[in-house]
């Protein structure tokens, strides 16, 4: 009897300090699925195309914003325009109503740069402290409205100041047409609500701070290139024989669809302080800096 005790006291002894089985070893590593995989494979982090970490932003205004400058004395935005073969005036149309290369007036422009705006009352006041825009807005500041009742010879000087120029005339319906031969800057039929004219449909009796017309931007991204102002120009070829005349380009606030055509010419007395008159500067590629 003795030795039967004895051997079941040490069958149960061996089996209790026994290794686990195989079996129950499975059983343990797929109790922790998550835990080995993440000590097989580390996180691998996202790969990235040269598209994706810098993605082009499209459409005609914002892609014509390159290249630009920001020029330094007065901080205007300036764009770019290429050297080409630009129409310049009037076109000519044939028999069949389309545009007459051969007849229609085309010269040849080298790049320039052009601000993309108006003179601001806030950038001309860098230039003039004491200019005021109240009496041209009804009494109300409007800092990011353009300089208005300015007259030729400030222009020129302001231009000079902020280390640009006055556009010429060719240069300037370049900017607003560009290579579409369009009458608009923004197309060949008028459309009201691009640009501050005569009256109060487009939401301003009088001048607009710039930009407010962004659906009338020109190809080359240029903003109020008709309406708001109008704009000197650096030229003086004219029709007339007074040599005190210059040119204004684009209407203003109080001009009608025919005035605003980029080929229409208003020449005026160079020293004249319209309220409806402002300007926009232009700088050759050899003064960009």
């Amino acid at each position: 009897m003795r030795p039967l005790i004895l051997f079941i006291i040490l069958f149960a002894w061996v089996s209790a300090c026994a290794p686990a089985s195989k079996k129950h070893r499975k059983r343990y590593r797929k109790a922790h699925p998550v835990e080995q995989s993440t000590k097989k494979t580390k996180p691998s982090k996202p790969k990235f195309t040269s598209q994706q970490k810098t993605p082009v932003l499209r459409g005609s205004v914002k892609t014509s914003l390159l290249p630009t400058i920001l020029n330094k004395r007065d901080q205007t935005l300036m764009i770019l325009i290429d050297a080409g073969k630009y129409l310049v005036g009037e076109k000519i149309l044939s028999d069949r109503g389309t545009l007459d290369q051969k007849k229609s007036p085309f010269v040849n422009l080298a790049a320039f740069y052009i601000d993309r705006t108006e003179i601001t009352v806030t950038q001309f006041r860098k230039y003039q402290l004491r200019y005021n825009e109240k009496p041209f807005t009804n009494g109300k500041d409007c800092p990011n409205c353009p300089a208005m009742g300015i007259n030729w010879i400030q222009a020129s000087k302001y231009c000079l100041w902020a280390g640009k120029r006055l556009p010429r005339e060719e240069e300037w319906e370049a900017a607003a047409r560009g290579v579409s031969n369009f009458s608009y800057p923004w197309g060949e039929m008028f459309l009201p609500q691009h640009s501050n004219l005569h009256g109060e449909k487009d939401g301003h009796l009088f001048a607009a701070p710039v930009g407010s017309f962004l659906s009338g931007a020109s190809a080359s991204g240029l903003v109020d290139m008709a309406g708001n102002v109008w704009e000197w120009v650096d030229d003086k070829k004219s029709d007339r024989p007074q040599p005190d005349t210059r040119i204004v380009k684009g209407g203003g606030w109080t001009s009608d669809k025919n005035q605003a055509r980029i080929s229409f010419r208003n020449h005026v007395d160079l020293k004249m302080n319209n309220p409806t008159f402002g300007f926009r500067c232009a700088k050759s590629l050899a003064q960009k800096r």
